[in-house]
């Protein structure tokens, strides 16, 4: 059977902070930021529960930085000490859990280095977090919560910044509700193969920057600016809007993702940059009335069409679609960027229903360039065989 996304997200009903939530599951640590009252704990706990996860709360003030950091603990040998993490961080070494922290500009130093720490290293002591971990933060404005100040740059920088909306109609709903009844928002889950997307956004991001090397690193001099541009943030945005794309998600989350990552101006030099990019039609492709040329000029042209073909052909699949899409990857790209081909090929041929078969056109083109893939590649996905790498 072809892959299909985790859900289908109807826009217009879909919770105002969506593109946080996107980034997230991206693997982003996100903050928000609101007055107190708006429904920011009882929303994400909504989040965990819709996407089938586990919610961890922690408030870094009431911990102490050995919390965070794990505490020395002498070896058997007696010749070394580990660092020793608490109990609760034992359920983030398996997948499926939300990790919020809560109030996190009331965090002392001391605390906020040992949490950089585990926002960064994805570690808690000695103990390895597992990737699959959402890392949510919330605080209230610095004006309105006890003892807060501003959260340093080298913070700021691990995370996707936005203000808090609030749901005024779920609100409504509860409060002329007999039973408290709240509405729920629908929340975007991305598609599992999400990461097919991140050559498009990484190419997009790279020519930009050679475009414009000013915005690859631009720290601010105020605090106000919590979002800025440096090859981290770059990096998250690759992968978040890579996760955006997997879902279809509108041109507005686009924008949020990219400011709440960037800070305004990147943001928008970049979202034009995107805009004025003539990049290729895949359905005109896929439907016969255009045929895709190489640009040696504009490599970045092709990272861009084959996932697009891949999405297209897994939307709408037929044996024509299917056999137009393999001609365009291995005769028009193929000799080209060959690992690109490589990758998403993969992804192609997984398009294809379990009750098809391939074209023997469309097999010939796939064994003649599986001849051209280095046998050690090969080898690792499956027998050493033309076609084998890619399921076949």
């Amino acid at each position: 059977m072809s892959e299909q996304c985790t859900s289908v997200i109807r826009w217009t009903n879909a919770d105002d902070n969506s593109a946080g939530w996107i980034v997230a599951q991206s693997g982003t640590p996100i903050k928000f930021e609101g007055p107190p009252g708006v429904a920011k704990s009882s929303t994400i706990h909504q989040l965990a529960q819709q996407l089938g996860r586990e919610l961890l709360m922690l408030i870094g003030s009431t911990h102490a930085p050995e919390d965070f950091s794990g505490i020395p603990f002498v070896s058997d040998k007696r010749d070394f000490f580990e660092m020793t993490p608490p109990k609760f961080a034992e359920r983030l070494t398996r997948p499926g859990c939300v990790l919020f922290i809560d109030e996190i500009n009331t965090s002392p130093p001391s605390i906020l280095a040992a949490e950089l720490s585990m926002l960064t290293e994805k570690r808690l002591g000695d103990m390895k977090i597992h990737p699959d971990t959402m890392f949510v933060a919330a605080c209230n404005p610095p004006a309105m919560a006890p003892n807060a100040s501003p959260l340093p740059k080298s913070m700021n920088n691990r995370f996707y910044h936005a203000k808090w909306k609030h749901d005024f109609e779920s609100w409504a709903q509860g409060m002329e509700s007999e039973a408290n009844d709240w509405g729920k928002p629908e929340f975007p889950a991305i598609d599992p193969d999400w990461r097919r997307f991140r050559p498009q956004f990484g190419s997009l991001i790279v020519s930009f920057l050679r475009a414009n090397p000013s915005m690859r690193i631009a720290v601010p001099d105020n605090d106000e600016q919590m979002a800025f541009p440096t090859p981290r943030s770059w990096t998250y945005l690759r992968d978040a809007l890579a996760a955006a794309e997997s879902i279809n998600a509108p041109v507005n989350i686009q924008n949020q993702i990219c400011k709440g990552l960037l800070g305004d101006t990147a943001a928008g030099q970049f979202m034009r940059h995107i805009k004025i990019a003539d990049l290729i039609n895949a359905e005109a492709i896929l439907d016969g009335s255009e045929e895709f040329k190489y640009d040696k000029k504009r490599p970045d042209l092709a990272v861009c069409l084959l996932p697009a073909l891949v999405t297209a052909v897994k939307k709408q699949y037929t044996p024509e679609r299917l056999d137009r899409a393999v001609k365009t990857f291995i005769v028009a790209v193929g000799s080209h960027q060959k690992d690109l081909v490589f990758s998403q090929l993969k992804h192609l041929v997984k398009c294809k229903p379990s009750n098809e078969t391939f074209s023997q056109g469309s097999m010939d083109l796939i064994g003649q360039f599986a001849k051209t893939i280095p046998t050690a590649v090969r080898g690792r996905s499956g027998p050493n065989k033309p076609g084998s790498t890619f399921g076949l």
